[in-house]
């Protein structure tokens, strides 16, 4: 195991295959090839949370495994897009994964109200600029992306709130792949409901997901809890 143990050798791996599924997806239109490959990128960080993580039995460590899987599944889903039963049932199955992705962020410290409200700003002008993008195109999706986008915001709210409780490293980390979440989720809701290819969402849509995953999942995995008398 000791490729997913040297975290220099396991990013090697991870971007190694982000690169041969961009090279399927570029070079065939065969689904079921695409379904083969892209599982592989949750599935290797699986196996490295499972090779890095000290205690296993905690709840945190249930909700990141339930987080990868959820979106394992999405991600097998979301290749036949085209079909709106399958591309609703995707968008679940990444919402439930940001839900235990929140549930993995949350802590058990107190937080002064006033941090939030930059957040909280940012998150309210998110998905009042979204919205007015898409809001004529959405039809019958409209109270399921308004759905995804809240959570999307909440998902970003509870990874600034884990500044209280654990070491810069892993805060930041952690915001800039929740950062990049953002990123792939807008493109990829521009580019269905508002301009086709929007920003190359073909590559840049799965690119920042890979690198969302990546970043939230090493940012958990190396996470140190400040001592109590640390706090801000």
């Amino acid at each position: 195991m000791r490729l997913f143990k040297d975290k220099l050798l396991f990013s090697v791996l991870y971007f190694s295959i982000l690169i041969l599924y961009l090279y399927v997806k570029f070079n065939t239109n065969e689904n079921y090839i695409r379904v083969f490959v892209k599982p592989f990128l949750m599935v290797a960080l699986l196996i490295f949370i499972w090779v890095n993580s000290v205690d296993i039995r905690s709840n945190k460590f249930k909700f990141l495994n339930l987080a990868l899987i959820a979106s394992l599944v999405g991600d097998v889903l979301i290749v036949f897009k085209n079909n709106p039963i399958f591309f609703l049932v995707a968008m679940l199955f990444f919402m439930i994964a940001k839900i235990f992705y929140i549930f993995r962020f949350s802590g058990e410290r107190d937080f002064k109200i006033t941090h939030l409200y930059p957040v909280l700003a940012f998150c309210f002008f998110y998905i009042v600029a979204i919205f007015n993008i898409v809001f004529k195109n959405l039809g019958e999706y409209l109270i399921p992306v308004l759905i995804y986008l809240l959570f999307v915001s909440i998902e970003f709210l509870f990874a600034f709130l884990r500044r209280v409780e654990v070491d810069f490293k892993s805060f930041i980390i952690v915001v800039i792949g929740v950062l990049f979440s953002i990123s792939y989720n807008t493109i990829a809701l521009l580019s269905k409901f508002y301009e086709d290819d929007f920003l190359y969402n073909r590559i840049t849509v799965v690119s920042c997901y890979a690198v969302s995953q990546y970043l939230i999942v090493y940012g958990l995995v190396t996470e140190k809890i400040k001592p109590a008398e640390n706090l801000d």
